[in-house]
C-alpha cells in the first residue's frame, strides 16, 4: 500500500516539475521574441564586396579562347566569366584605375593578346560594354598576356594588381611562373579566378600562380556561389 502511495506521489511530482519547466520555457521564448525581433529569423550573410584602395590599378586579363565554349553544369564558361566580371565592375569604385587585356575572341583570334581598354578611372561600364562584343576563339597564351599586363601597370605609381580569369588551359610558350615572379618583384600582385570543372592539376597550377604573385586564388562551379572577394591592400 505504501509502495503504491509512493509511486503515485512520484508521478505527481514529475508532472508538477514538467509543468513548471514548460511555463518557464514559454516565458523565456516570449521575452526573447519581445526584446529581440531577430530571434528565430534566418541570418543571411551579405555578398562580400571588392575592397580596393583609391590609389589602385586593376588590370584584368580575360581568357576568351576557344576552350571557354566549354560548359560547367550546363552553363558556358564564357557566360560565367562575363557575369563574374560584370559583378566585379558593379562593385568596383569608379576612381580605381581599371583596364582590360584579353586573349582569344573571334574578332582578334589572329592576335595573341588584345588591349581592350587601357588603365583609366570610370572604366567600369566600358568593361561591361566590351563583354557584349566577345565570342571565344583562338589560343590561350597565358604567360604572354601576364607579361603584357605587367608592362601595362609598370608606370602606375599606386597599388598594382592583375586579375587573371581563365579555365587554366595554356597554349603559350612563356612560363607564367617566371612572369609572375618578375611582377611580384615590381610590387604587382597577381590574383587568379579559375573558371571550369575542378581539375586538380590545373587547380594546383593556378593556385601556385596566385601564391607566387602574392595574390589570391579562387575557383567556382555554380554561378550563384561565385562572387569572389579580392582584398587589394
Amino acid at each position: 500500500m505504501r509502495l503504491k502511495q509512493n509511486l503515485i506521489l512520484g508521478i505527481l511530482i514529475i508532472i508538477l516539475i514538467s509543468s513548471i519547466l514548460t511555463i518557464n520555457m514559454f516565458n523565456i521564448l516570449s521575452v526573447t521574441k519581445e526584446n529581440n525581433p531577430e530571434f528565430g529569423r534566418e541570418i543571411k550573410v551579405d555578398n562580400p564586396n571588392l575592397n580596393i584602395e583609391e590609389n589602385s590599378a586593376l588590370k584584368v586579363v580575360l581568357d576568351i579562347s576557344n576552350s571557354m565554349w566549354g560548359e560547367v553544369d550546363g552553363k558556358k564558361k564564357i557566360t560565367i566569366s562575363k557575369e563574374l566580371l560584370i559583378d566585379i565592375c558593379n562593385q568596383l569604385p569608379t576612381n580605381v584605375y581599371l583596364g582590360l587585356r584579353s586573349f582569344g575572341n573571334q574578332s582578334t583570334q589572329d592576335k595573341n593578346s588584345f588591349l581592350a581598354l587601357e588603365l583609366a578611372q570610370n572604366n567600369n561600364q566600358q568593361v561591361i560594354d566590351y563583354l557584349d562584343t566577345i565570342k571565344p576563339a583562338g589560343k590561350s597564351p597565358i604567360g604572354l598576356n601576364l607579361s603584357l599586363a605587367q608592362k601595362d601597370l609598370e608606370d602606375f605609381s599606386g597599388q598594382k594588381h592583375i586579375l587573371l580569369i581563365t579555365d587554366g588551359k595554356d597554349t603559350g610558350k612563356i612560363m607564367p611562373t617566371k612572369i609572375i615572379k618578375k611582377a611580384n618583384q615590381k610590387n604587382i600582385k597577381t590574383h587568379v579566378i579559375q573558371v571550369g570543372q575542378l581539375d586538380k592539376i590545373k587547380q594546383l597550377k593556378l593556385k601556385n600562380l596566385a601564391e607566387l604573385g602574392n595574390g589570391k586564388y579562387f575557383t567556382y562551379f555554380e554561378e550563384q556561389q561565385v562572387v569572389p572577394t579580392i582584398n587589394l591592400e
